[in-house]
């Protein structure tokens, strides 16, 4: 498995939009065949549904890549995601194909002890 992003989620990810590490543009996932970054990101859960994030890019300045709030916002709903879950991309090789994957994680708490679960629809 090759890690893409890892992140634990702020109220901003929440509520506007995915705001992307940078180091993920860096990634050959993210890139077409020309070296150029993909406007869209296919990105299957768990349950093999795919997702379409849309990457936008300042042009000017720090790149600052987020997830659109249009392509982002129904995955937050969708898993009933919440502040400091931890949210990863990661490519899994099947036979010479490589997909993105997506999933979430919950850190629970039972009887004191603290553990992480991933995240199911809501």
């Amino acid at each position: 498995m090759d890690i893409l992003c890892e992140k634990s989620l702020t109220k901003t990810d929440l509520e506007h939009q995915f705001v992307v590490p940078i180091d993920f543009l860096k990634k050959h996932a993210v890139r077409d065949e020309n070296g150029d970054l993909k406007k869209k990101i296919p990105s299957f859960d768990r349950d093999g549904q795919e997702w379409k994030f849309q990457l936008a890019i300042r042009k000017d300045g720090h790149p600052k890549p987020t997830l659109t709030p249009a392509s982002w916002h129904p995955f937050v709903k969708h898993f009933g995601l919440q502040e400091g879950d931890v949210v990863r991309f990661y490519i899994i090789r099947n036979e010479g194909a490589r997909k993105i994957q997506i999933q979430a994680w919950r850190e629970i708490v039972i009887l004191g002890t603290s553990a992480w679960a991933e995240v199911e629809k809501v």
